[in-house]
């Protein structure tokens, strides 16, 4: 959603904008109905909000599973280098956004095939993440692999892009000149959560309350990708911690690579207190934050996920929700400093559930940890203040490129972000 909010500001404010991806399949690996004749074609194009979108062929393949993961992941790239310099006009800026490492490298093709400045945006480190979470070990060829191929993306890149500060200090320690490196911090749309306290955010609580019978629950939320690095197991043993509790109410809406695991170790368990309601419309999430009493932003325990800034942490805050947070890191110190939720340590089990406890024993601390939240996602954290921190990076960018041309280049008026 980084990109395409992203896109739609810049459009919003007047710039031309061009989005390269692929056709929707993530993360089942199923195409979409509506697709499926593009798809057979190998290209598609539409416009949403002023962005023209362009889709090229792909492999599809569900998130789990490394053949056909890889599959997926190369078989977009080499398709993207092939469609993006047809796509890409002269004036423009290249945007590769990340994970993972592939378009990065397709989007540089793409750069390079053009003559055209390149942002490389690195929101995950690999492979450095992929270790994290036991897909790969230090010293084998596929982790070499991957290294060699950042490390060629980080020297060709014009720019570089990171959502926080912890993560361009583990750039520059790894020998990235650090004044290639901008940080541009993850947020959300401010109109993306519904109004708190507003009828329709009270409409829509009630509505989706009554539907899965929570009237009278304290409802604990854990919405997004389950994926090998969120660690929700701990979330299940908390829900097993706190059964003898009868109001309060675990909601885990989603899809990804460990959803079966999840869905077997909830049956192991007899979870009654846990309801798995899959994956649902990005435009319903809305609703079921506001239905929510507090939101989960659990990852595994690691030294490489101390940099990571989960992007629904910003979406709980807006949505005035506390958040219960088990990342260390910079995200912790953004959680803090807002007063915004409860930190607790990654995989406790016992302490996440304490925290569950405590906010569900104390409504106006909840409210207040809520309200903090709102308060500074609306101040920092809004996708305006990002789409004008990275225009004013990109026009920098043009600035340099023009004072020291490597080759003939032209003033963008167009962004266009390979995805």
């Amino acid at each position: 959603m980084r990109a395409a909010d992203l896109a739609h500001e810049w459009a919003r404010a007047g710039h031309k904008v061009k989005i390269l991806t692929g056709f929707p399949n993530h993360p089942e690996g199923v195409l979409h109905s509506d697709y499926r004749r593009q798809w057979r074609k190998g290209f598609g194009r539409e416009e949403r909000n002023g962005v023209k979108i362009y889709r090229t062929w792909l492999f599809p393949a569900a998130n789990r599973g490394l053949w056909g993961r890889s599959a997926n992941y190369c078989s977009f790239a080499l398709s993207a280098a092939i469609a993006g310099p047809w796509i890409a006009p002269r004036n423009s800026v290249v945007i590769a956004t990340s994970p993972q490492l592939l378009v990065g490298a397709a989007g540089c093709a793409v750069a390079r095939a053009r003559k055209l400045p390149f942002v490389f945006e690195v929101r995950d480190l690999w492979p450095q993440s992929l270790e994290a979470v036991g897909a790969t070990r230090p010293g084998s060829l596929f982790y070499r692999s991957l290294e060699r191929l950042a490390r060629f993306l980080y020297q060709r890149a014009d720019r570089i892009v990171v959502d926080g500060e912890w993560k361009r200090c583990a750039l520059a320690a790894g020998g990235v000149q650090p004044e290639k490196i901008a940080v541009i911090k993850n947020g959300v749309a401010e109109d993306f959560c519904l109004e708190p306290h507003s009828a329709g955010a009270l409409s829509a609580r009630q509505q989706l309350r009554a539907e899965f019978k929570l009237l009278d629950k304290f409802v604990v939320m854990y919405f997004g990708t389950l994926g090998m690095a969120h660690g929700l197991d701990t979330v299940l043993l908390a829900a097993d911690r706190l059964r003898q509790w009868p109001e309060i109410v675990f909601l885990l809406v989603g899809e990804g690579a460990e959803r079966d695991k999840i869905k077997q170790r909830i049956d192991e368990l007899c979870l009654q207190n846990l309801h798995y309601l899959g994956k649902q419309p990005r435009e319903r999430i809305p609703a079921f934050l506001a239905a929510s009493d507090a939101c989960l932003v659990p990852l595994r325990r690691s030294e490489t996920f101390k940099t990571a800034i989960p992007s629904k942490m910003f979406e709980a805050m807006m949505a005035a929700k506390p958040v219960i947070l088990g990342v260390e890191g910079e995200a912790k110190e953004i959680l803090l400093e807002a007063r915004a939720g409860i930190a607790v340590p990654p995989e406790d089990r016992e302490v996440l559930a304490a925290a569950i406890l405590t906010l569900c024993k104390d409504p106006a601390l909840s409210l207040e940890l809520g309200n903090n939240g709102r308060r500074t996602a609306l101040e920092r954290y809004t996708r305006r203040h990002q789409s004008a921190a990275y225009l004013e990076l990109l026009a920098g960018l043009l600035k340099d490129v023009h004072r020291h041309p490597v080759s003939k280049r032209l003033q963008p008026e167009q962004p266009t972000s390979v995805k």
